[in-house]
């Protein structure tokens, strides 16, 4: 039985190194970013211009689904980048899966949607209110990358009700390349990291789900977590693995 086919935009990144050197051996994955790779199977391309990513899919052939996650990530990154990469970029990738007919999307979106919820400037990302903060609740972007990543949830609703590709929006909390969440000075990030296995069976359940639409919260099972992953429990069948408690006590 052969295996499905996946692209995956942004391969070169943290989540994108994580999650092909853990999916390589059940899925048949192609790579691409705008940063050099390497590899038989990766191709360099820029998702902010339409003909360089259209050539991708066309290289790739049927294709089963695309893993997003190319992006301007850092959330003070400047507009016109935010632009080019996160909101151009990812209606282009939209776009081709709908001409090239891919049926799934995995978006990588961001807790940056709704990061205002957790304070306002100077102190924004450094406390919250105490409310837990689910995938119903209004969005409330901190910043221009949030404002996009929103756009990005948009981009993904309407091509699932215009085009009917299927699309899992992910609003991933913190992935750091050490995989270590005991670092940060805020400790907010004993709250909202996201471990690498955990990241893998997200992502990994977000291909195999029946599920057509939906928006979830990636956290680890952390104590004192601030974001509700009920839904992604019940639809997708997630249950996280690590708690960042427990790498402060080890």
């Amino acid at each position: 039985m052969s295996k499905s086919k996946i692209i995956i935009t942004g391969s070169e990144g943290i989540i994108g190194n994580v999650l092909c050197r853990a999916l390589a051996d059940q899925y048949q994955l192609l790579k691409t970013d705008k940063a050099d790779g390497a590899g038989r199977n990766f191709y360099r391309a820029d998702v902010s211009d339409f003909e360089s990513i259209k050539s991708v899919f066309e290289k790739a052939g049927q294709t089963d689904a695309v893993i997003h996650l190319a992006a301007s990530s850092l959330v003070d990154s400047d507009w016109e980048e935010i632009l080019k990469n996160n909101i151009i970029g990812t209606r282009n990738v939209y776009e081709c899966a709908r001409k090239f007919g891919v049926k799934r999307v995995i978006l990588a979106s961001s807790n940056h949607v709704t990061g205002g919820y957790e304070g306002v400037p100077p102190v924004l990302h450094t406390r919250n209110s105490g409310v837990v903060i689910g995938p119903s609740d209004p969005i409330r972007p901190d910043s221009d990358y949030g404002t996009s990543k929103a756009f990005g949830e948009a981009i993904a609703r309407k091509y699932f009700e215009l085009h009917g590709i299927s699309s899992i929006c992910l609003r991933i909390g913190t992935v750091t390349e050490d995989d270590d969440p005991v670092a940060d000075p805020t400790g907010r990030m004993l709250k909202t990291w996201l471990s690498h296995r955990d990241t893998v069976q997200l992502f990994r359940k977000s291909l195999e789900t029946e599920t057509e639409f939906g928006i979830y919260y990636g956290v680890s099972g952390n104590e004192g977590r601030f974001w509700d992953i009920e839904n992604a429990q019940q639809e997708l069948g997630y249950e996280p693995v690590d708690d960042a408690a427990q790498r402060l006590n080890s």
